[in-house]
C-alpha cells in the first residue's frame, strides 16, 4: 500500500483545517462540545460530537501572535494577570466567540476533568455559566499511582458516564463499531508518534522541537480521525528518511544534544531556533515524549477493550508522577539520547508542569553533572519576557557547553 503523501495529509490536520471542521460540523447540525485537553477525543469522534479545545486555541493564538485581544477580553471580565494564560486566553476566546481564524459556533455541551490541570473545574464553571451549558465534570482524583488497576477501572467508569451524558444531552448515540474504528485510528497515530520520538536517539536527530510543538496538534484535536493516523505515518517516514540522510535542524551540524523541560514558550518559539543556530538540538522533552501518544504499558491501544485501554492511556499523566518517578524518565533519557545539557522552563502559568523542577535539577546534576539553564516566563503571555535577555542567556549557555566539550577533548 502506498504511503500517504505528507503535504496533502498535513493540510487536512492543520490548525486552519481544524477550525473549518468545527464550522462545517455546526452547519451540519452536529453537537459542538467545548472540551478540555485530555478528554478522550476518540469517544467524541465515534459519537459524532465535534470538540472545541480552548487550550489548543490559546496556544495557537499565542504562537501566531494573535492572543492579545483575548487577554484584553479576559481583563474586561475581571481576570487578573496572575491567572494561567491558557485560562485567560481560552476564556477570552469563548467570551468573544471567536478565534484567531474567525468566529466559533455556540457550543451545545461542555466536558472537562482535572487530569492535566486543576484549574479546569473553575474554568469550565465560567463556561457553563456563560453559555448556560449542560456540563459534565469527569472525576480523576489526585494520585501518585496512576497505574493502579482500581484507579484505571474508576476512570473507565467516568468515560462510560461521559458517554451517557452525551447521549442524555444530545441526539448522538455511541456505535461500538465506530468506537473500534476510532480507537484503531488513534492507536496508529499514537504508535507513529512514539516511533518518531525514538528516532531522535539517532545522531544527529532529524527533528526540531519547534516543528514538533506544532505537529502535536492532531494528537490534541483529531484522535480517532483516520487523517491523523495517516499524517503521523507519513511524518514518521519523512523523519526516517531525514535520519538516514543525516539531516538535522542544528546549523553546522549537531554539536550539542539537549533536553527541554516544560511547555514550549509559544509566544517566542524562536528561542528554540536560537539554540539550533548555535549547533544545539533538543532531542527529548517530557512534553512531547511522555504527554502524547499511546501512554499504555504495551505502547498500543487494546482494540478489544476500548474503554479500558482509553482509561489506561488518559490516567497516565506526567503531573501525577512523584519526583522520583519523573527523575527515572530523565535519567533514562539522558543516557539513551546522549544528552549534553538541560533547559528548564519555569512556567508561572502552569504550576503543575513546574512544581518539582528544583528537585529534579538537584537529582540530575548530582548523577550526571549536566549544565542547566532555567528560563522563567509564561507559556502564552509575552508580558515580561525579554527576547534580548533570552538570546544572551542562550549564548552564555552554549559557551558553557563548548567549554565542557573542549575540556573533554583535552583529557
Amino acid at each position: 500500500m502506498a504511503e500517504p503523501d505528507l503535504k496533502s495529509i498535513q493540510k487536512k490536520v492543520s490548525a486552519g483545517a481544524s477550525y473549518r471542521k468545527i464550522v462545517a460540523a455546526a452547519e451540519a447540525g452536529a453537537p459542538i462540545c467545548v472540551a478540555s485537553a485530555g478528554i478522550p477525543n476518540e469517544v467524541m469522534h465515534a459519537m459524532g460530537v465535534c470538540p472545541i479545545y480552548p487550550e489548543s486555541l490559546a496556544a495557537i493564538s499565542a504562537g501566531i501572535g494573535k492572543a492579545g485581544e483575548f487577554f484584553d477580553e479576559s481583563r474586561a471580565h475581571g481576570l487578573s494577570n496572575i491567572i494561567c494564560s491558557y485560562t485567560r486566553c481560552g476564556l477570552g476566546i469563548c467570551w468573544a466567540s471567536k478565534t484567531a481564524f474567525g468566529s466559533i459556533p455556540r457550543p451545545n455541551i461542555a466536558i472537562t476533568d482535572v487530569n492535566i490541570c486543576c484549574l479546569h473545574l473553575t474554568w469550565w464553571a465560567y463556561l457553563e455559566d456563560h453559555f448556560t451549558l449542560p456540563t459534565f465534570y469527569m472525576d480523576m482524583p489526585a494520585t501518585t499511582d496512576p497505574g493502579a488497576p482500581e484507579y484505571i477501572d474508576y476512570y473507565e467508569t467516568q468515560i462510560r458516564e461521559m458517554v451517557a451524558f452525551v447521549e442524555r444531552t444530545t441526539s448522538c448515540r455511541l456505535d461500538m463499531d465506530r468506537l473500534h474504528q476510532s480507537v484503531r485510528s488513534s492507536d496508529l497515530a499514537g504508535y507513529y508518534w512514539k516511533q518518531m520520538m525514538a528516532l531522535r536517539r539517532h545522531r544527529p536527530s532529524p527533528m526540531s522541537f519547534r516543528a514538533l510543538a506544532g505537529q502535536i496538534l492532531p494528537l490534541v484535536t483529531a484522535l480517532g480521525d483516520q487523517d491523523a493516523a495517516d499524517f503521523y505515518e507519513a511524518l514518521y517516514h519523512q523523519y526516517l528518511a531525514d535520519a538516514k540522510e543525516g539531516k538535522t535542524p542544528a546549523q553546522g551540524g549537531e554539536t550539542y544534544r539537549l533536553i527541554w523541560d516544560g511547555i514550549p514558550i509559544w509566544h517566542h518559539l524562536q528561542v528554540i531556533n536560537a539554540f539550533e543556530e548555535k549547533g544545539a538540538n533538543f532531542v527529548w522533552e517530557p512534553y512531547t515524549s511522555l504527554n502524547w501518544g499511546n501512554k499504555t504499558s504495551t505502547g498500543r491501544l487494546d482494540l478489544d477493550r476500548p474503554f479500558h485501554t482509553l482509561a489506561e492511556k488518559y490516567t497516565n499523566v506526567w503531573n501525577n508522577k512523584p519526583i522520583a518517578k519523573r527523575f527515572e524518565y530523565f535519567d533514562q533519557a539522558i543516557r539513551e539520547y546522549e544528552v549534553d545539557g538541560l533547559v528548564m522552563f519555569s512556567n508561572r502559568s502552569c504550576r503543575p508542569m513546574s512544581i518539582g523542577q528544583h528537585e529534579l535539577v538537584q537529582l540530575i546534576t548530582e548523577r550526571h553533572d549536566l549544565p542547566v539553564l532555567i528560563f522563567e516566563g509564561d507559556q502564552a503571555d509575552p508580558e515580561g519576557f525579554s527576547w534580548a535577555d533570552a538570546r544572551t542567556r542562550v549564548d552564555g549557555f552554549i559557551e558553557v557547553l563548548e567549554g565542557r566539550k573542549q575540556r573533554g577533548r583535552q583529557r
